[in-house]
């Protein structure tokens, strides 16, 4: 088998050192494999970082309001956006759906950080001695 022919056993996107089968030979991780997963960890981190600026401005709002009411009406605020987000295509005029779509995902936006927020109020507050362990668990639970 030719190691320059990438189609050759198919198995060029599977791991490191991935083993092919038939000849008992290993493989490398593309230069592009290695820059996608650079990249995704680095949106990841990005989008992880944006959550952790919430929770020292909102505590107090949290326990005013509650968690579990929070949690609720953001899940249903951004369950009705989706919902709505998928009837877009019924709106006449592309001004009109370019700005119901801007208007839609915004509010979606707001119930799903209302959502997000009160779930990590709701884990500090049930699992007070392993905060950063269940937080990862849930990160790839999700």
């Amino acid at each position: 088998m030719d190691d320059t022919d990438p189609e050759a056993d198919g198995d060029e996107h599977r791991g490191d050192h991935v083993a092919d089968a038939s000849a008992g030979r290993t493989q490398r991780i593309s230069k592009n494999q290695i820059l996608t997963l650079i990249s995704m960890a680095s949106v990841n981190f990005s989008a992880m970082i944006c959550y952790s600026i919430l929770g020292p401005f909102f505590p107090n709002e949290i326990v005013q309001i509650g968690a579990k009411f929070m949690m609720i009406s953001g899940l249903f605020v951004s369950g009705g956006c989706t919902i709505l987000f998928g009837l877009l295509d019924k709106v006449p005029g592309t001004t009109n759906f370019i700005v119901l779509c801007f208007i839609i995902r915004s509010i979606d936006a707001i119930g799903f950080a209302a959502a997000m927020t009160s779930s990590f109020a709701i884990i500090a507050n049930i699992f007070p001695n392993n905060i950063a362990t269940v937080m990862v668990s849930r990160h790839h639970i999700c």
